[in-house]
């Protein structure tokens, strides 16, 4: 990669041996495993901020050829991953992210479930430390709108009725209404959907309003970690899932594919003085029976060759889960309020069957 050469960075990992002497303390064991955690997940997310770089690059590089004028914020993002003071900056704080991970500190990770972990912890911290930038400074452009509040993304607004939710413990869904109700006028099955965003989004903003009042944030503070968190519980949150995992480089289909996306998000040690917002964000795809990958598309495109999919039984699954925590702590420059996130959990899995014959065949 150029800009992992660029920066000076190898590509290989190569994990110290952990000492197998059987009378060595628990402690060394310990540090044997955050250590070699911590090599491996320098490794890996140096290779993703290489690709990123390389992917500004090209995106520079089109619109110079192109003669169109990139937005700033697209610019500040192209700053973002092609500078290497920046780059080193994502280094340390990956860093200190696995040293403080209980799971990375008691066994060793695969290396792909490590890289979903620590680049899904990049890219939320991103996007929520977006919010605490000046506007000129921002990657971002996501509008928000709500009930109680202007804050809730409206991406999340427009896809209510595609997803499961569960706010502090109460339901809200449409997937069972919509399919009993499809034969209705399209002007009922709007109104339904209106009254469902209006009904969650008011459940959300009342939630979030609560806790931002028992941690005593400012109308600034209290409508920044809105923005934070309902941004995750939006298509952002999902794509984050996506750039991250390994099952988006599988793009499935067939008759029976069905998607489910859910959100819980919940309250963590209430009441106490650490309390915190927990979210956990899942999507699923099964009963599909046919999928490309990443290297089959390419090929397909660069030869011009015509080739169907690879199959796959019905019972085959992707799967990508994580469970977030949102916390407000104080800046140490100015005292102001900010909202810190913390990736607790991650499951990224790909599970591809084989097409099962018939037993007469």
């Amino acid at each position: 990669m150029l800009f992992a050469k660029a920066f000076g960075w190898s590509q290989t990992c190569q994990g110290g041996e952990m000492a197998s002497d059987a009378f060595n303390s628990c402690v060394s064991v310990e540090a044997s495993v955050l250590s070699r955690n911590c090599h491996a997940a320098r490794t890996v997310i140096k290779e993703a901020l290489a690709e990123l770089a390389e992917q500004c690059l090209e995106e520079e590089e089109q619109y110079a050829r192109s003669g169109t004028e990139p937005p700033q914020k697209k610019r500040n993002r192209w700053n973002a991953y092609t500078q290497r003071d920046r780059a080193e900056a994502f280094v340390r704080e990956t860093t200190h992210f696995v040293k403080n991970h209980p799971e990375c500190r008691l066994r060793l990770m695969p290396l792909p479930q490590l890289r979903f972990l620590v680049m899904l912890q990049h890219l939320i911290s991103e996007d929520v430390a977006d919010f605490y930038r000046a506007e000129e400074e921002r990657k971002h452009t996501d509008t928000f709108e709500g009930i109680l509040t202007d804050a809730v993304n409206s991406q999340l607004v427009k896809d209510a009725h595609r997803s499961e939710w569960t706010i502090d413990e109460q339901s809200f869904t449409m997937q069972g209404d919509l399919s009993e109700r499809s034969f209705q006028a399209g002007d009922n099955r709007k109104r339904m959907i209106s009254t469902f965003q209006k009904e969650l989004v008011t459940s959300l903003e009342t939630m979030l309003l609560d806790f931002c009042q028992r941690r005593h944030l400012l109308p600034d503070g209290q409508q920044r970690l809105i923005q934070a968190v309902t941004t995750q519980m939006s298509q952002c949150g999902l794509a984050n899932l996506d750039r991250a995992s390994q099952a988006a480089k599988y793009f499935v289909s067939g008759q029976g594919l069905e998607q489910r996306t859910t959100y819980n998000i919940s309250l963590m040690d209430a009441g106490l003085p650490h309390e915190s917002l927990k979210l956990s964000l899942l999507c699923m795809k099964t009963g599909f029976s046919q999928y490309h990958t990443e290297e089959s598309l390419d090929l397909l495109n660069s030869e011009g060759r015509e080739g169907g999919p690879e199959t796959c039984d019905p019972s085959s699954y992707l799967y990508q889960y994580a469970t977030v925590l949102f916390q407000v702590g104080q800046t140490s420059v100015d005292g102001g309020q900010i909202t810190r996130c913390v990736v607790i959990d991650a499951l990224d899995e790909v599970n591809l069957e084989p097409v099962m014959l018939d037993e007469g065949i």
